[in-house]
């Protein structure tokens, strides 16, 4: 369940960055429309320097004019894709709010659960079960078999039921 949690932000993590790096070098929709970003002929290296000044007007790059990995801005936050978006001006970006404003808890809670399997701490673990019960699940479940229960009048678990908030935003976003 650990393993399955974390990698399930990681990926979305993943398709964040990817996708403001597609609309750097003009890629197509799955309906052949062309996104991009102004101005054009930004490289990546451009694109990722202008994300992790936005969000951290201190980091610097190495003496090779690469950045660090750790200086990139918290790509499974919505909120950053959309930052970066916005001030490359992406012609994807009214599609991207619509896409993030459908409400998904997926968001919000699936980095408090990560952040339980990936520290383990009490402080981890109490943010963990107070989520569960927004999801009306007993506060007595284990951490774990939250993310296997389904809400009430549901007919797939919690961690499921984010895997297919994130396939949906993904598809409205690439649309």
């Amino acid at each position: 369940m650990a393993f399955v949690t974390i990698e399930t932000l990681n990926a979305w993590a993943q398709f964040s960055k990817a996708f403001y790096l597609s609309c750097v070098i003009n890629a197509k929709t799955e309906s052949r429309i062309t996104i991009s970003v102004a101005p054009s002929g930004m490289s990546t290296n451009d694109a990722i320097r202008k994300a992790i000044v936005r969000f951290n007007r201190y980091a610097t790059p190495n003496s090779a004019g690469e950045w660090s990995r750790r200086d990139e801005p918290p790509w499974h936050d919505p909120n950053v894709l959309l930052e970066v978006c916005r001030i490359t001006n992406c012609s994807q970006y009214g599609q991207m709010q619509a896409a993030f404003s459908m409400g998904q808890r997926v968001f919000v809670d699936l980095p408090v659960f990560r952040n339980f399997y990936g520290h383990r701490n009490r402080l981890s673990a109490e943010a963990a079960q107070r989520i569960g019960s927004l999801y009306l699940l007993s506060t007595a479940l284990r951490t774990s078999e939250m993310l296997l229960k389904s809400k009430p009048a549901a007919s797939v678990s919690v961690l499921l039921e984010w895997i297919a908030e994130l396939k949906v935003t993904s598809e409205f976003i690439c649309g």
